[in-house]
């Protein structure tokens, strides 16, 4: 992986796209994407700024769970939508503090 910041921002344009349709056929082939860069951007963090797991683990599950692959943890599925931007600001954050 060359660009953490692409790749945030590809997760977060999938995830949006993924709310226009219930299609189990969409959202498998947006879980594979978002699981494979979900897995380097981890890798990434853990190696660069292990601090900022907490953001990595709620963007897995809460991306997970938006698109059927998880538990939702008794939640509606709109509340996952919602915590999952939270989820990648915190690591856009942790990658401007990584910048520095």
């Amino acid at each position: 992986m060359n660009d953490p910041t692409l790749m945030l921002n590809k997760i977060e344009e999938l995830l949006k796209a993924s709310r226009q349709t219930d299609d189990l056929f969409h959202h498998a082939a947006v879980f594979g994407a978002v699981s494979s860069m979900v897995k380097q951007l981890s890798d990434f963090f853990e190696e660069n700024a292990d601090w900022a797991g907490e953001n990595m683990e709620h963007l897995r599950w809460h991306s997970a769970a938006m698109l059927g692959y998880d538990i939702t943890n008794g939640k509606e599925v709109e509340q996952h939508h919602v915590w999952t931007p939270g989820a990648i600001g915190g690591l856009r954050q942790a990658l401007l503090r990584i910048e520095r």
